[in-house]
């Protein structure tokens, strides 16, 4: 594999065509929002968070590297980027109120993590790679992405040919990671802050999405 993002792209069903928008891929998928108040951890959160480059973006990364890290930063030098610029920061020991945020989705073999950009970063186009937590029926696993903090103009997600902005602190979604390249950036002059959560679905995770969806917001 010497591009990540061409080996991706030939596994992927995402049509690829700039002209179109496919409402099967070209979208954020909702799922909720959770009610609740946590301004003060989110703050401390975002002091700790650590700022992250492709090779350092996972959990114990420094001792656990991406075996398909020489892939994606290659990706990165044929762009013209730098392969060690800095594109998030993350913080995984999580305040009690985005674990509980996290537990409540009841993934089997959870990931966690919060997803912090400054001014100026950039987590550059990508199709996930979460088939390890399901092998079999990749179709099983989820990620999910809550937002910490209101929007900002100048922050973006962009889910195919969809830009997802507007959000409010506490909204929920999903995507399909399996096909739809993405990507996030932060240029206003506020941090972007989100929660994400990933792993195998369990009889529970579609008990409390079923849950998520009855309700206007869930009340943490």
């Amino acid at each position: 594999m010497k591009s990540s993002w061409e080996h991706t792209k030939a596994q992927s069903l995402y049509h690829f065509d700039k002209s179109i928008m496919d409402p099967r891929w070209d979208t954020a998928i909702g799922l909720g929002k959770f009610k609740g108040y946590w301004s003060a951890e989110l703050a401390e959160s975002v002091k700790n968070a650590r700022p992250s480059n492709w090779e350092t973006r996972g959990y114990k990364a420094e001792d656990i590297p991406s075996p398909d890290i020489e892939a994606e930063e290659y990706d990165l030098t044929m762009a013209g980027a730098d392969p060690k610029m800095t594109i998030a920061r993350f913080e995984w020991d999580l305040a009690p109120v985005f674990q509980r945020m996290c537990d409540l989705f009841a993934l089997d073999d959870t990931y966690n993590r919060l997803h912090v950009q400054y001014t100026g970063e950039v987590f550059n186009i990508h199709i996930d790679k979460l088939q390890k937590w399901c092998p079999e029926d990749p179709t099983q696993v989820l990620r999910v992405i809550i937002h910490l903090s209101d929007w900002e103009p100048g922050q973006f997600y962009s889910y195919g040919n969809y830009v997802h902005t507007g959000w409010k602190a506490g909204d929920i979604h999903t995507f399909d990671w399996i096909n739809v390249p993405h990507s996030t950036a932060n240029a206003s002059l506020l941090p972007r802050s989100t929660l994400q959560t990933s792993g195998k679905m369990t009889e529970q995770t579609h008990k409390f999405l079923a849950e998520l969806r009855s309700v206007t917001a869930y009340q943490l």
